[in-house]
């Protein structure tokens, strides 16, 4: 009986844990373009105001913020007592 318990638990914390890292790819990708604009940045030859980067590090820091709730969360559903 407990055997069967633990395998339902292990294919639902699965099904969690599929939906926690397709949910953390839509930022993952944000992360990712930004980190292509802030290189191309780099290579620029002109200075850049610091007010054309801010929304660049919102925006990042909101997508960071998100995906660590994410990681967070998956954490939790592969935790057999629901911590991390």
């Amino acid at each position: 009986m407990r055997k069967n318990h633990d395998k339902k638990y292990a294919i639902g914390s699965l099904g969690q844990l599929r939906q926690q890292l397709f949910d953390m790819e839509a930022d993952l990708r944000t992360l990712e373009g930004l980190v292509a604009i802030l290189q191309a940045l780099s290579t620029a030859a002109d200075q850049i105001e610091p007010i054309a980067v801010y929304p660049l590090a919102l925006l990042s820091a909101e997508a960071v913020e998100r995906t660590l709730a994410a990681w967070r969360q998956a954490l939790t559903v592969t935790s057999p007592e629901g911590q991390p």
